[in-house]
């Protein structure tokens, strides 16, 4: 159903894109985006310097520092490597097991519960398996 009824009275407005107002909001999103940028910064650096002992910078408080042996209730000998000098608790503590899981021995000998070394008892449920 199409009908011929026109009013002579309406007219359509001609499509026009208001580019002066969306170059001006673009700008106004940049400055706003700039200015909240800016003081973001401002902000970190003044927690920064609040936070830093003596302002001094990271770099410089890492090698001023010497290693600790306890940092937040961690004791840190553990992690010490032998390129420090020193064999830290971890390496000595894993050599040490190591050494147990490689030999043979009494659990309890009232029980008749030995240990053999652990390539040994691998290759047994291998077998077994089989």
């Amino acid at each position: 159903m199409t009908s011929n009824y026109r009013r002579p009275d309406v007219h359509q407005e001609e499509d026009v894109v208001q580019w002066k107002m969306i170059l001006a909001v673009a700008f106004a999103i940049v400055v706003i985006f700039i200015v909240l940028g800016l003081w973001a910064w401002m902000l970190m650096r003044g927690r920064e310097a609040e936070l830093r002992p003596a302002g001094k910078g990271a770099e410089r408080a890492r090698e001023i520092s010497l290693p600790r042996d306890e940092v937040a209730g961690v004791d840190q000998r553990i992690f010490r490597r032998e390129a420090m000098g020193e064999e830290g608790i971890g390496t000595a503590l894993n050599r040490r097991k190591r050494e147990e899981l490689g030999r043979f021995g009494w659990v309890d000998q009232s029980r008749g519960l030995a240990q053999i070394p652990i390539e040994d008892a691998m290759n047994l449920v291998v077998e077994e398996s089989r």
